[in-house]
């Protein structure tokens, strides 16, 4: 896993110092990192897919998809928007539009490079905590 100490305290303090399972409080030296969406099943290394967990509850989730995963890494991803760690890679749109923008995803696909979030008119193609690329979409067919 190539997540820098900044993200894991990032991650930590997202948290709320517990575990993202049971709720134990941790600390700092005691969590592991949990890819939410395994990396077995198309998950990566993005502070929204990675919660804080401890030893006991990272080896029972193992490699299993949770139910609400979708729901789970949006609010994650939102939650990384609004803290500003999210950014823009070589696009034309300037910040607070593109935050605002962010803000309004409520679905999520996931190919082999990407997750590509997407709103009711934007999808926003998503790598190592940037916006690579944006597509506008037409939802009135």
């Amino acid at each position: 896993m190539r997540i820098g100490n900044k993200d894991k305290i990032y991650i930590f303090i997202r948290d709320n110092k517990k575990c993202f399972y049971c709720g134990k409080r941790l600390n700092f030296r005691q969590i592991t990192l949990d890819h939410y969406l395994p990396l077995s099943k198309g998950g990566k290394d993005e502070i929204f897919n990675l919660v804080t967990c401890c030893k006991k509850c990272n080896k029972y989730k193992s490699d299993v998809i949770p139910d609400n995963y979708k729901d789970t890494i949006i609010n994650l991803f939102i939650k990384a928007v609004q803290d500003g760690n999210i950014l823009r890679k070589n696009i034309t749109i300037d910040n607070s539009t593109l935050k605002d923008k962010l803000l309004k995803v409520n679905d999520l696909e996931i190919t082999s490079e990407f997750f590509i979030f997407q709103s009711n008119s934007m999808r926003f193609y998503i790598k190592d905590g940037f916006v690579y690329k944006i597509i506008y979409v037409d939802i009135s067919n």
